[in-house]
């Protein structure tokens, strides 16, 4: 596997390696997630269009689930043309019991690395179903 963000000759470093990185280390709860994803969101130019490709994020529970009380749950993003991996990171979850929100999350990452124009019709269905049966239930 590449280092998460080696700079290809024609293609800049992903951000999303960078956001991770900077707020490698804090403690659940404290908006970590919400503040990468918005500074993926604020770039002006999405990871999709640094890595000269569309992008997948496939996301699983990790089988160290239940480590110190704790879900984790590991994500991958993979260039969809090349299939390079650019991203591998895990998220940790103190107490977490239900991983929908983790799948949510992965999703949301994988429309936000591309941004809409990039995003399937069908994607953002499946976003917008996972988000409410995430905060609503059945």
């Amino acid at each position: 596997m590449a280092p998460d963000n080696e700079p290809n000759a024609t293609h800049e470093p992903l951000l999303l390696p960078a956001l991770i990185a900077a707020n490698r280390g804090n403690s659940a709860g404290d908006g970590t997630v919400t503040r990468i994803i918005r500074g993926l969101i604020e770039s002006p130019v999405t990871d999709s269009e640094r890595a000269g490709e569309r992008l997948l994020v496939f996301g699983w529970q990790s089988d160290t689930e239940r480590q110190d009380g704790k879900l984790r749950w590991s994500y991958r993003v993979v260039g969809e043309d090349t299939g390079r991996d650019l991203v591998e990171f895990t998220l940790a979850i103190p107490g977490g019991a239900d991983d929908l929100p983790c799948r949510v999350l992965g999703l949301q990452l994988q429309i936000t690395l591309n941004g809409i124009a990039r995003t399937s019709p069908d994607e953002l269905d499946a976003y917008m179903a996972l988000a409410d049966f995430a905060r609503f239930g059945d």
